[in-house]
This record gives C-alpha cells, structure tokens and sequence, in this order.
C-alpha cells in the first residue's frame, strides 16, 4: 500500500510543478479562456468609461436627493409645530415623503 500511496505522492508532486509554470499566465488572464468573455472590454477599460459619467450622475442624484430631504424636513417640522409627532411617525412621514414622485 505504501508504493502505491509513493507512486500517487510523485505524480501530484510531477502535476503542480507543471501546474505551477503555468498557473502564473493563466491567473493573468482569466476572462481570456472563456469564449463568451471574448467580446467583452476588460473591467478595467469600462472603469475607465463609466466612472466620470456614474460619478456625474450621482451627484445629481444627490443633490436631487438632499434638496428633497430638506423639503420634506421642512414639511415635517411644519407638522410638527400642530402636532406632536413620535420618532416612528417622524420616520414613517420621511420615507413616504422622500418616496413620492415629484
């Protein structure tokens, strides 16, 4: 049992040194393998492309956001000022006002 369990130990040995020459080029390119992947842009380059444009409009999309936060906390202190309010209302009041089209 030992000379088998010999023979099997030397052929793993003889399989990750050849796995190890070439495991460096493949982990370099991973998405080159598959075919699918083969008219994709790297991730990099749609970083790249995207980022400018996705940051621009998410600051738009904060600004919208944070004016509509101060109108709806100016539209909750309002109703504040006629009636009490407990914090789960307040809460309650914020996300249905924050969630309504404009």
């Amino acid at each position: 049992m030992s000379i088998v369990r010999s023979c099997l130990l030397a052929a793993a040995v003889a399989l990750t040194g050849t796995m190890a020459v070439h495991a460096p080029a493949a982990a370099q390119t991973p998405a080159a393998t598959s075919s699918s992947d083969v008219s994709k842009p790297r991730v990099t380059t749609k970083i790249k492309t995207w980022t400018r444009a996705r940051l621009d409009a998410a600051k738009k999309r904060w600004a919208a956001d944070n004016a509509k936060f101060a109108a709806c906390s100016k539209q909750l202190a309002e109703q504040q000022e006629t009636k009490k309010v407990s914090l789960h209302q307040q809460g309650h009041f914020m996300q249905d006002c924050m969630n309504r089209k404009p």
